[in-house]
């Protein structure tokens, strides 16, 4: 399950206005690490995934590329307040075919496969959205939670042409306390006066 505030942005600094407030640094946090991403979204011609609420995934960390499936559990679950919930299984991907022309069978041993085989049986993937962007982030170790704290800047880039540009912040639940998580982006989210974003990426792509 991937739990996950997201904020939009309007200035990017306040990234680094977190990274050195007193009440990150007195919690603990990890170094903060640049990744660039290059994220490819698929889907069926009559887009089966997307009405079903389903995202497939892959995407490329520096050297590193995954495989990931995001579905939701409750289709009638609200985004609220900028808390996202969603199912997610990764799998690391060490052959490049799958990466340019993925299929469902690649997730075959794990749950996912049963949810991408009801929503589009056999039918061919084709490439609907290309996302690339840069991502700081950091974790933070409050002592009853461990949660990371990333902003995302870059562009969505849709198969029809159109540009969307991405700068958000956003408080990922690693494990631990969720009530001490949801205090932490709480606290992010008042403190910097930050407005929730709603939408993932992938909607927004499509909005």
């Amino acid at each position: 399950m991937e739990t996950e505030f997201k904020f939009r942005l309007l200035d990017p600094t306040v990234f680094d206005r977190i990274v050195e407030s007193a009440e990150i640094k007195a919690a603990g946090i990890d170094e903060v690490e640049t990744i660039e991403m290059d994220a490819t979204y698929f889907d069926t011609a009559d887009y089966d995934f997307r009405n079903k609420g389903i995202a497939y995934r892959i995407r490329r960390e520096d050297d590193r590329c995954t495989a990931t499936i995001k579905w939701d559990v409750d289709t009638d679950a609200d985004v609220s307040e900028g808390l996202h919930k969603r199912e997610e299984f990764n799998l690391v991907v060490s052959d490049e075919r799958y990466a340019d022309n993925p299929n469902i069978d690649l997730f075959v041993s794990s749950d996912a496969y049963e949810v991408l085989k009801e929503a589009a049986g056999e039918k061919p993937l084709i490439k609907v959205i290309n996302m690339e962007f840069t991502r700081r982030q950091f974790k933070v170790d409050t002592g009853k939670s461990i949660s990371c704290i990333s902003v995302d800047e870059g562009s969505i880039y849709h198969h029809d042409g159109h540009v969307v540009p991405v700068c958000e912040l956003e408080v990922e639940w690693y494990y631990g306390d969720e009530e001490d998580f949801m205090q932490l982006a709480a606290l992010i989210k008042e403190k910097y006066g930050l407005e929730a974003e709603e939408m993932s990426k992938l909607q927004r792509a499509f909005a």
